[in-house]
């Protein structure tokens, strides 16, 4: 089971991360990831559009309660992502960091105010397979976002 404490350092650890980035980032931005469609500016979109995540998670604990599918009928991720990304990739890009950096913090107190029991209940994780909401907001938080870093830093060594 992740900690709050483990989720906060993880949070910590990704902006720390991002920041490390940014010179790169910034020279580099059309560069495309090295795999699918997606650029660096596109990544760097979709990390702002994900953090403050913690009302989605909580909504999306309501709906596992209440019975419903984790997502809402007929959400498509795909269309999602690239409708974040459209709404951001016209913005200058320290506006856009600004937000990311924004939404750590947000998401930081948020995970504060997750109830420890809600954090050990069993849910269903991506995939169907049960997993404990603490291990998929650590997820969300953490793990997704160092993912999409990995691809940025792959996209940026090959700019070298």
């Amino acid at each position: 089971m992740a900690t709050k404490q483990e989720i906060y350092e993880g949070v910590r650890g990704v902006e720390e991360r991002l920041v490390r980035f940014l010179p790169g980032i910034r020279e580099n931005l059309e560069r495309p990831l090295l795999t699918g469609t997606w650029t660096v500016h596109d990544a760097l979109c979709h990390l702002a559009a994900d953090t403050n995540a913690v009302a989605r998670f909580l909504q999306r604990l309501e709906r596992i309660d209440r019975g419903e599918p984790p997502r809402p009928a007929g959400f498509n991720l795909d269309e999602h992502n690239e409708k974040q990304i459209a709404l951001r990739k016209g913005k200058p890009i320290d506006d856009v960091v600004a937000e990311i950096r924004k939404g750590f913090a947000a998401d930081i107190m948020g995970v504060e105010s997750i109830p420890d029991a809600a954090l050990e209940h069993q849910i269903p994780g991506f995939g169907g397979n049960p997993t404990l909401a603490s291990d998929s907001l650590s997820f969300t938080l953490v793990r997704h976002n160092h993912i999409h870093l990995d691809d940025i830093e792959k996209a940026l060594q090959g700019a070298s």
